[in-house]
């Protein structure tokens, strides 16, 4: 899949928002391989897939034609922008939780200099 923008992520949050509820995983998982055979059809060719489009996430969403909510004012579209996010979010390679707390907190020695502050001594 191309690398996304935000226009691509609206898109396809539209696509997922006019599907029913019970379909809306699958909606964008759908979707994203849409994107990313498309993506490997124009890599290999130089031109547009001929169905799925330039390889893009908008243009594999918009393929469907049908365009829901995308308003953060109710509860069935924000459950439209998290499945799409959270299906974006499944393909990151995600970094070995040890790993991350190590980064984040460092040993334990910095650990209490860290959490102090000149407020927190009395």
């Amino acid at each position: 899949m191309r690398p996304l923008l935000y226009n691509d992520v609206l898109a396809a949050v539209a696509a997922v928002s006019a599907a029913p509820a019970s379909v809306q995983v699958e909606r964008a998982a759908e979707i994203l391989r849409e994107a990313d055979l498309a993506d490997a059809y124009r890599r290999r060719y130089g031109a547009a897939h001929p169905v799925f489009g330039d390889g893009s996430l908008l243009a594999a969403a918009l393929r469907r034609g049908q365009s829901g909510s995308t308003s953060f004012q109710t509860p069935d579209s924000l459950c439209a922008w998290i499945t799409v996010l959270q299906a974006l979010l499944a393909r990151l390679p995600q970094p070995d939780a040890q790993l991350m707390q190590r980064r984040t907190l460092g040993s334990n020695s910095n650990l209490l200099k860290a959490m102090s502050s000149p407020h927190s001594s009395q």
